[in-house]
């Protein structure tokens, strides 16, 4: 509850209902600013209500209007402050004035740029021109909560209805697409910024590679390791500057003896000695010439028959006709800063395990069924995950065979519970007690530290990141609420903010990055490119 001030008047004291007169102008300002900017289209009534998002406000300074395809014809309309003139700089050049309404004409993806000038200081107004098929966006703050720190997020959009195209997009505090690029007709896929000022992202008309936009000097690459069968979960950066990512080739041949697994029409399908599978390789190669130096194959180390939990059939059939199971369908990489080892979380196993490197060995897995090849340490957790994505070391050590904490996207697939946000307290332990540097009767052991439910459970996708300053982002996936992309809380479970796509469609993953990622001038020029 807001306090009143309070002025003693004798032996009275009442509230000060009035604000305190303001200061004379100075004849010139320190800095130019405007003090109304408005964008509607040309020949409209004088009582047309501003195009701009958001609602304009003098020290806000990057906005979007929706644009047309083809020409759209504006009026620009700008007053600046006391002793400053505004003008137009692009998308067309207009005589500094004292405040002016400028007839323009622009096209999608173009920037209305408005200026306020003093002297040789100026101030810079952004408004972006979206392009026609850009997605709906809806931002709702809980200040109540608290507010979100400053940063900018990154989303595409997926599943789109026809006539919509899909976005990678880095969006402001504003919600404001501040850069977007990577058009696809049908879905976009891990937006990501993993190395200074670039973005990197996959598309549906780029399936096979990884597209990374650096930003200043532009240009765009695609990435890829050679030999494989590429899947685009995930891209990650190692520090000698090779490339992380998953790969799926089918292997033919295996005995998955037990195992069913319904199709996509409904039918349930039990198969044998013989069968063809996705595989899971992890692989790191070199991003430039696309040479492979490193392969982790899943099914060496995994019995596909055994480790599978939630087994699916791929929607492609094999060179046999025959179909094709996916028992492991591996999607997040995410490595150990302190000894290069690598956390892997596999969807159809309900599993997370931890990769030895360059041995390959599996040392522990958290989740899904207990058999390894490696006689890997099982992990069992108290409040378990299903079909999870974006598995993330949140902290680790040595200590007692390993120990310490991992974050999940819990989707809670098919079942009642709610997706949900989840950090794990995770100790290796020792199966007999006593072992890997724990006191005796130290077993194995993952419980839940930390969750966040959302409002019923998601199909597919998700994601969930904890930032520096501990505030955390859950990506929802499909199906969590009707066009829920993002939800960000902080350490206390309050939530700070929601974004959503109000047509309906989904994101793969959701990521903030802090505003020194990028500098802002290079997202706007580039934007729409």
């Amino acid at each position: 509850m807001r306090r009143l001030a309070l002025i003693a008047l004798g032996s009275t004291a009442v509230a000060c209902s009035s604000p305190a007169p303001a200061p004379a102008p100075a004849s010139r300002p320190a800095t130019p600013y405007l003090t109304l900017l408005s964008v509607s289209p040309s020949g409209a009534s004088s009582g047309i209500q501003s195009q701009l998002v958001p609602e304009f406000s003098p020290t806000v300074f990057d906005y979007y209007v929706r644009c047309a395809a083809g020409d759209n014809a504006l009026d620009v309309s700008m007053t600046p402050s006391y002793g400053a003139s505004s003008s137009l700089v692009s998308p067309t050049a207009s005589p500094v004035q004292p405040g002016t309404t400028v007839a323009v004409t622009a096209r999608e993806n173009q920037a209305i740029v408005a200026v306020a000038t003093a002297g040789s200081m100026t101030t810079e107004y952004w408004v972006r021109c979206l392009p026609h098929d850009f997605p709906q966006l809806a931002m709702v703050r809980h200040p109540e909560a608290g507010n979100a720190s400053p940063g900018y997020y990154l989303v595409g959009d997926a599943d789109l209805p026809l006539g919509i195209s899909g976005y990678a997009m880095v969006l402001n505090g504003d919600a404001v697409p501040v850069w977007y690029g990577g058009r696809s007709a049908v879905s976009m896929g891990d937006v990501d910024s993993l190395m200074p000022g670039t973005i990197s992202f996959t598309t549906t008309l780029t399936m096979g590679t990884f597209v990374i936009d650096r930003l200043a000097p532009w240009r765009t690459t695609h990435a890829a390791p050679k030999g494989e069968v590429l899947d685009t979960h995930e891209l990650r950066v190692l520090e000698n500057g090779h490339f992380l990512v998953i790969a799926d080739p089918v292997k033919m041949g295996v005995d998955l003896t037990g195992v069913k697994a319904t199709a996509p029409d409904g039918s349930v399908l039990t198969f044998g000695p013989g069968s063809n599978v996705l595989d899971c390789h992890v692989v790191e190669f070199e991003p430039t010439t696309g040479k492979v130096v490193w392969t982790w194959v899943g099914s060496e180390h995994f019995d596909p028959a055994l480790a599978t939990a939630e087994p699916s059939i791929a929607a492609e059939t094999a060179a046999d006709g025959a179909p094709i199971v996916e028992p492991f369908h591996c999607n997040s990489i995410d490595v150990d800063p302190k000894n290069g080892n690598l956390l892997v979380s596999a969807r159809n196993m309900n599993s997370v395990f931890y990769i030895e490197r360059p041995s390959g060995k599996v040392l522990w897995k958290i989740g899904g069924r207990s058999a390894s090849v490696d006689g890997a340490t099982y992990i069992p957790v108290t409040d378990p995950f299903y079909q999870q994505h974006d598995a993330r070391i949140v902290s680790w050590s040595s200590n007692c065979g390993g120990s310490g904490q991992i974050s999940v996207f819990d989707d809670h697939s098919w079942r009642p519970a709610p997706a949900r946000g989840l950090v794990l307290d995770v100790v290796v332990g020792s199966e007999v007690g006593g072992g890997g540097g724990c006191p005796a009767g130290v077993k194995p052991s993952a419980t839940v530290a930390w969750q966040y439910r959302g409002h019923g459970n998601s199909a597919i996708r998700g994601s969930f990141r904890i930032m520096p300053d501990d505030s955390r982002i859950i990506g929802w996936g499909n199906g969590a609420a009707p066009g829920l992309v993002f939800t960000e809380v902080d350490e206390g479970g309050d939530d700070l903010l929601d974004m959503y796509f109000p047509r309906g469609v989904a994101s793969y993953r959701a990521i903030k990055v802090p505003l020194e990622a990028f500098e802002l001038g290079n997202l706007r020029i580039t934007a729409g490119r």
